[in-house]
């Protein structure tokens, strides 16, 4: 009857991992990219190689990205039986595998569809040890897997690794980021940027906050805003441009005058940017 009951488990583990692989692969490719609009100018395929301090509460874009590998972590040891050191490095192979999918998509149609970000890679690394070690700490409570008394050198030095990787996320994230990384607009986009009438332009930056550069300057805007108008510009009877952010749910976002914008998407950000003009 145990037995049963273990591989009733383990196929429902493996049916959840399906599922959830599914749902991870739609998150990270999906809307495919779209032919490209006549006229519109579009941005080479980039990557961010620069590595940021981890902040695991920096903004939306970054919890979510160490969220949507969790059930990774947590599924793995119930599906598949390697030892954790190979599990370890599943955790580390996937994001990998994602983010240079993103970046051959970007080159196979020619432009910046989405973007390899090293900071994604690492998040989602984070996210993926952390639910090892929670399923595994599980186990070892539940004396359902025993560990050796004494770890061979290799997996002592995987354990240590995954350890650190812990450590030096959650004491960044407490100790918050560094004065470098403070002042983020000042530094070139390393995202796809997104290009708006007047010569406007917004990306994203580390923790998906936003940058909005116009005529008048540079405006950080942090991922939790909600919906603003950064700047506009009337001649007394009629707003003759605009600039502003708003939120997928936030419904239909309006000018100064009422008149309706067509907010689009920024990578790397969970805020909309619109302008307007003539």
């Amino acid at each position: 009857m145990t037995d049963l009951r273990s591989r009733a488990a383990q196929r429902l583990a493996t049916a959840a991992l399906c599922a959830y692989l599914l749902v991870l692969a739609g998150a990270a490719f999906l809307p495919l990219p779209g032919p490209p609009v006549p006229g519109a100018s579009h941005d080479a395929p980039s990557a961010n190689l620069h590595l940021h301090r981890p902040d695991l509460l920096g903004g939306w874009e970054t919890e979510r990205n160490v969220l949507m590998t969790v059930p990774l972590g947590l599924l793995l040891p119930l599906v598949v039986r390697r030892r954790y050191e190979q599990l370890l490095l599943v955790c580390v192979a996937v994001p990998v595998a994602i983010e240079t999918g993103q970046l051959l998509g970007s080159l196979a149609v020619g432009r910046a569809w989405r973007s390899f970000d090293v900071d994604d890679i690492l998040n989602n690394t984070v996210g993926g040890v952390l639910g090892l070690a929670a399923t595994g700490a599980a186990l070892a409570l539940t004396g359902t897997r025993r560990l050796p008394a004494l770890l061979p050198a290799h997996r002592f030095v995987a354990g240590a690794a995954a350890a650190a990787l812990l450590g030096w996320a959650a004491f960044a994230t407490l100790v918050g980021a560094s004065p470098a990384d403070g002042d983020t607009c000042s530094h070139p986009a390393t995202r796809p940027v997104t290009r708006l009438t007047n010569g406007v332009v917004a990306y994203a930056v580390a923790g998906g906050s936003l940058c909005v550069v116009t005529a008048d300057g540079t405006s950080s805007v942090p991922a939790d805003s909600e919906p603003t108008v950064l700047s506009y510009e009337s001649d007394g009877d009629s707003v003759v441009s605009a600039v502003g952010v708003t939120r997928p749910d936030s419904g239909p976002a309006v000018a100064p005058d009422g008149s309706p914008v067509h907010p689009e998407p920024v990578d790397g950000s969970p805020l909309l940017v619109w302008a307007t003009g003539r």
